[in-house]
């Protein structure tokens, strides 16, 4: 039944595409990659990988009545020379595809398709339908209900851990510009059983309830909140807390807190539970924290300078991580330019893996430039990274990204990117990808804008 409705939901929406040219407004958009590289590492099989991928978007707006939109993206990639990521030599799946309708008041609408869902705690992909609609006295309504999308199988497993059916929804209470809360839910059908005796009781059903808060008593403060409960261990998954404060006209400053439970968080992920004992703690009880903040601030119309930093605490070990950047944009963006400087400083026993003469620290620098033109578009990313200690005899690690494109139409593009990288795993490393991008907005019957 769940294949029958998957595609029966995606023959819906290939079917409205061809209303995009009939369409008063609507985009496509095409990028195909060929992407080529080397795979040669000691005690492995040399491979030569050469997968072409293409992506394409179509959007068809002022459909019908007028108040209809049609909406597509999907992919789907050839490997040219040996496989480069599963046992198919071809590949590909719907991201989305889904009709939408929007009604003449209450901001409301409804979809059907393949459409991802965030409201609130909330963040699905679902083969279904939704609605959403505001009701008086500042209340909201909205929900969902469908089929789950289903990823990759595991290996050993012949299933992804998700059960077939999953619905929710969200309750929300407006007060102006100024102040929101939200109550939101996801119940998703039982989750298949696993042949794996060890995965008892790290992994379940994907059933989670939560709240989440916007607060903005003055234009220049605001506050976010979120928390979220797994109602099958009865623990707290997450909570998060963000605050954005604009002392000055150029400044901005955030400072944010967030608490992970993993068994509580990840106890829906077959693939998180299956992990190695050494990996994931074995009884997936390990709490993780950050602690952050950072500020910008707009030096004049070119430059911008940020400074930033975050504090780990895992049960495992802890970390910090600190730094600045200086970004230049010259007028009209043609020119993008900017520097940035990192240290990661953390324990040991901060690696997912600890040893007792490890260490994970490091410094980071990096320099980027971007050029856009009518004619051209060019980019170049220098990162290296300092280990304070050697990494099997290595100090230090390179990563080299070159890109360089020309602008074939006003819609067309051809570009190609390197990139040559040197690390403790590979001493050196090559890749290389070419890109085909297509991208046109119509207007009235067909007619480019």
């Amino acid at each position: 039944m769940k294949k029958v409705l998957s595609r029966f939901l995606a023959s819906l929406s290939l079917a409205a595409l061809p209303a995009a040219a009939c369409a008063a407004d609507g985009s496509v958009d095409s990028t195909t990659l060929l992407r080529f590289s080397q795979d040669s590492r000691p005690g492995v099989s040399s491979r030569t990988l050469l997968p072409a991928t293409s992506f394409l978007g179509l959007d068809a707006d002022k459909l019908a009545d007028g108040k209809l939109s049609a909406h597509f993206l999907g992919w789907g990639r050839a490997d040219l020379a040996d496989k480069s990521f599963n046992e198919n030599q071809a590949d590909g799946s719907l991201t989305y595809g889904y009709l939408q309708y929007r009604f003449g008041a209450a901001n409301a609408q409804a979809r059907a398709g393949r459409f991802f869902v965030h409201e609130g705690i909330i963040n699905e992909q679902v083969d279904g339908v939704s609605a959403r609609t505001d009701l008086p006295y500042g209340f909201g309504v909205s929900a969902f209900g469908g089929a789950t999308v289903h990823n990759a199988r595991i290996p050993g497993t012949g299933s992804d851990g998700k059960g077939d059916g999953i619905f929710g929804g969200r309750v929300n209470y407006r007060y102006g510009g100024m102040f929101e809360i939200g109550l939101a839910g996801v119940f998703e059908t039982d989750a298949p059983t696993m042949a794996d005796p060890n995965l008892a009781g790290r992994f379940g059903s994907h059933r989670v309830i939560g709240a989440d808060l916007w607060y903005s008593p003055i234009s220049k403060v605001a506050f976010m909140a979120r928390t979220s409960v797994n109602t099958e261990t009865g623990g707290v998954a997450e909570q998060g807390y963000l605050l954005t404060v604009k002392p000055l006209k150029d400044l901005t400053v955030t400072g944010e807190f967030n608490d992970y439970q993993d068994r509580d968080l990840f106890y829906s992920s077959a693939l998180f539970a299956a992990m190695p004992s050494m990996l994931s703690g074995n009884n997936l009880n390990q709490e993780s924290r950050t602690l952050g903040a950072s500020a910008s601030y707009q030096i004049d119309s070119k430059f911008e300078l940020t400074g930033d930093y975050k504090h780990y605490t895992r049960d495992i070990g802890k970390a910090d991580r600190f730094g600045g950047e200086l970004r230049c944009t010259l007028p009209d963006a043609a020119l993008r330019t900017g520097g940035s400087y990192h240290y990661l400083r953390s324990s040991a026993d901060f690696a997912v893996v600890p040893t007792s003469d490890a260490s994970g620290s490091f410094h980071e620098l990096r320099a980027y430039a971007m050029r856009d033109t009518k004619s051209y578009f060019a980019s170049l990313d220098v990162i290296d990274y300092l280990f304070k200690r050697d990494i099997d005899g290595k100090k230090s690690a390179l990563e080299l990204y070159g890109s360089l494109g020309y602008h074939l139409t006003p819609n067309l593009a051809l570009s190609g990117d390197l990139s040559y990288g040197s690390n403790p795993q590979n001493t050196d490393e090559l890749k290389g990808l070419i890109r085909l991008n297509y991208s046109m907005k119509l207007a009235g019957k067909g007619d480019t804008k």
